[in-house]
């Protein structure tokens, strides 16, 4: 790639942001905020055409919470096919979501955001939903049953083995007990904004302003390890959970960064803010890859639930 490629390239995503403030500035205008539909091509060409990125969803998961309303989702479809729809509106399950975006004008100056005096906060109807272990799949080595208690009661059992033959690092031919990559994911936060505030201690992952003449980035975390991110990600708050010393049990996480990567080492520079964004963003994605198995036997049972007390209630 010469240089000259690499200007252009540059220089097409500057013109791209200039044209996304022009439409942003225009939206500030009007009484009813449309940032959603302006944004929402600028996130189908950052992301990978692997994603599908919807307005105007609610998130669900197993335990029969939803959302607020999520201004865009950027989900997949290829290993979470399920989206519930109530006529034209659309649920989407919490194992498919990667990212939810909150796009806020400057008319939307409300508690919500942040938490000043709403009941439940933007954020925290999204920070209850809960993914849940429990498919059963087929992998290259066979099939998988991906259900908590069965997970665990085969970790215990390696565990038990490894420790009997006292493995050394060196000599051991036992394996190790196998620990699971993903055990409670979370999307990525995002928030779209003309609100004047000062957003570096921010409870979003990445925060877009725009500066009427700029868009502006800030992501809070920057400096912190790719290792750490990843572990926010794929094992997110576990006490959240009646298992949650199983849960802690089984994730692969370490104390330890195995890397000094960073956020900030990927951004390219502030005169390019939709390039360095389409560089961490992506990064972010990447650390999750796919999504947790869908649990089929968990929102059936949700569904059973729900059917069944509506029974219930009506033969009274």
């Amino acid at each position: 790639m010469n240089e000259e490629v690499i200007t252009k390239l540059a220089k097409n995503y500057c013109n791209l942001e200039q044209t996304l403030i022009e439409e942003l500035n225009i939206d500030r205008q009007s009484n009813v905020s449309s940032a959603e539909e302006i944004w929402q091509p600028v996130f189908r060409r950052i992301v990978p055409t692997k994603f599908n990125v919807e307005k105007n969803v609610y998130i669900i998961d197993s335990h029969q919470n939803v959302s607020q309303k999520v201004s865009l989702a950027i989900y997949d479809e290829q290993y979470t096919p399920y989206i519930f729809n109530y006529g034209t509106i659309k649920y989407i399950p919490i194992e498919a979501v990667f990212a939810v975006v909150l796009c806020k004008n400057e008319e939307d100056k409300k508690g919500e955001t942040e938490g000043q005096g709403a009941e439940e906060t933007w954020l925290q109807s999204i920070q209850k939903l809960k993914t849940e272990m429990n498919a059963y799949v087929r992998i290259q080595p066979g099939v998988l049953d991906t259900n908590l208690e069965s997970l665990y009661k085969k970790f215990e059992e390696e565990k038990r083995t490894y420790e009997k033959q006292k493995c050394s690092e060196k000599s051991c031919t036992v394996r190790k007990p196998q620990k699971q990559s993903q055990t409670s994911t979370r999307p990525i936060t995002i928030l779209c904004t003309a609100i004047d505030n000062n957003f570096e201690y921010s409870e979003f992952d990445l925060v877009l302003k725009n500066d009427k003449s700029k868009l502006k980035k800030m992501i809070p975390n920057e400096n912190r390890s790719l290792d750490k991110w990843s572990d926010c990600l794929n094992h997110y708050c576990h006490d959240r959970y009646e298992n949650k010393d199983k849960l802690k049990a089984l994730a692969d996480t370490s104390e330890e960064n195995k890397s000094n990567r960073t956020l900030e080492s990927l951004n390219v520079g502030d005169q390019n803010v939709l390039l360095s964004l389409m560089f961490q963003l992506n990064q972010l994605l990447m650390l999750i890859n796919n999504p947790i198995f869908f649990p089929h036997e968990s929102y059936v049972k949700a569904f059973k639930e729900v059917i069944s007390d509506a029974g219930t209630k009506k033969s009274k």
